[in-house]
């Protein structure tokens, strides 16, 4: 809207001003002298009142996104920054949640409603659903990084905002749709906390998650910086490499809880089948959340959740639920009808 108002200024005041120089110039009211010396002077003149509205625009622009930050910064803060009871020092960990709903701000209809799912310690959960069902919503709440409009969300016992923030966090592996890499090492963005690199670790999760081929084509290996415009002799990765080297990241930490939003997004069918056959190894001693859209890929979980329209529609093993032959049935149906055919025409 501010270079439309810029344009059409600079078109009426210039246009007008050029304008009215030709008329006297044609009329001969002025000289060709003069002309071209009020023609300089207008220009100079356009030029100086464009660099003060341009100047004008960036302090404007400037203040709306400091206002934004004063916005974030004024927010209730609703998670736990003191002392908090102690996280539990063991392998995997159950999670109840209990009558949750949550509604986003400004928004008049919930995007979760009346949530209550027992996930047991160890426990490898799928959570499905249409685009939009709420399930990187339900993940988010679990990872405290939301807090509920109603109900609670229980880890070994506790409500989140029992454990001091900063630990809580540290009992979770997350791998989301939306991640940034540092511009460092390959190394050091598996292993981002800490002075010290296990480098044996490092390699274990690379491997584990298939990001190995990708290192040992590089010259200096996991050593390689990333983000090339910052670091010239760098590498810059694909989308499935990419989520390959955050899920080695998310292994590295090796939280009691690991968290995977559509992890295979991005990977070719053969790198996701060879994920999938991993997972036990995975998530050995953990309990997992697998978020994903393609149903095929929820065999191998212990439960599967299906979320539509913010509530739990279905839930089962991925046997169960065709036998009930329900939403969840219906829609893996269209889904693999999809790929029958595209074998047939093969």
């Amino acid at each position: 809207m501010t270079l439309l108002v810029n344009f059409i200024i600079i078109f009426l005041r210039d246009g007008g001003a050029y304008i009215y120089l030709i008329i006297k110039a044609v009329e001969g009211s002025i000289t060709p002298g003069d002309f071209i010396l009020y023609f300089s002077a207008v220009s100079q003149f356009a030029g100086f009142i464009s660099g003060v509205i341009g100047i004008w625009s960036n302090v404007h622009n400037a203040n709306l996104q400091f206002n934004d930050y004063r916005s974030f910064d004024e927010l209730e803060n609703h998670t736990n920054r003191g002392k908090g009871v102690d996280i539990p020092h063991k392998g995997a960990l159950s999670i109840d949640i209990l009558n949750l709903t949550y509604t986003y701000p400004k928004s008049e209809k919930p995007t979760l409603k009346n949530i209550n799912l027992h996930i047991n310690a160890g426990e490898k959960i799928a959570v499905v659903g249409l685009n939009g069902a709420g399930k990187t919503t339900l993940i988010k709440l679990i990872c405290g990084m939301y807090t509920p409009t109603e109900g609670k969300i229980l880890v070994d016992g506790h409500e989140i905002n029992e454990y001091n923030r900063d630990e809580y966090y540290t009992m979770i592996s997350a791998v989301f749709q939306v991640f940034r890499f540092l511009p460092l090492s390959i190394a050091r963005n598996v292993a981002p906390f800490g002075d010290n690199i296990d480098y044996d670790r490092v390699n274990k999760c690379i491997d584990l998650s298939g990001f190995k081929e990708k290192a040992d084509k590089l010259i200096d290996g996991i050593e390689t910086p990333l983000i090339k415009n910052i670091n010239p002799n760098g590498t810059e990765l694909s989308g499935g490499e990419a989520q390959k080297l955050m899920l080695a990241r998310a292994l590295y930490k090796d939280a009691p809880i690991l968290i995977l939003d559509e992890p295979t997004a991005a990977l070719d069918p053969i790198a996701e089948s060879e994920l999938y056959h991993k997972y036990n190894s995975l998530t050995e001693n953990k309990t997992s959340l697998f978020i994903s859209h393609r149903l095929a890929s929820t065999r191998f979980c212990d439960k599967i959740i299906f979320i539509e329209n913010g509530e739990i529609a279905e839930t089962g093993t991925h046997d169960e639920l065709l036998a009930q032959n329900g939403k969840y049935a219906e829609l893996f149906n269209i889904q693999s009808q999809y790929y029958r055919e595209v074998i047939k025409v093969r």
